[in-house]
């Protein structure tokens, strides 16, 4: 092969390698920016939660209400994972069984809604 072609080859490969590597760099670029972003969101949504859970555990029924529409809003987030939904969960049952609860300590097992 002649030195000329050789040098183009090399020259042309020596190209594409910087192109990928600016579009290789330029793809992490954005996927650290969203996992950034997505961190920083995170982090908000759980000291919301926390502030959810504190009331929803508390004696107060103005902060148990506060706290069931809270909990509506942060679970429709798209950061929520299934962690989170089955703390959700266990609260709602939690919550269920305690105003099915009747005032001589049972438990009513039948449910309103159900009811035909």
């Amino acid at each position: 092969m002649d030195v000329g072609w050789t040098s183009a080859v090399v020259s042309l490969l020596s190209a594409l390698v910087a192109v990928a590597s600016v579009v290789v760099t330029m793809v992490e670029g954005r996927r650290a920016r969203r996992n950034t972003e997505f961190l920083g969101h995170r982090d908000h949504w759980w000291q919301r939660w926390s502030w959810v859970v504190e009331r929803a555990l508390s004696d107060d029924e103005r902060g148990r209400d506060a706290a069931a529409l809270m909990t509506h809003a942060l679970m429709t987030r798209a950061w929520v994972t299934s962690d989170d939904a089955w703390v959700h969960d266990a609260l709602d049952e939690r919550e269920t069984r305690k105003a099915r609860k009747r005032g001589d300590g049972e438990e009513q097992t039948d449910d309103d809604l159900r009811r035909t």
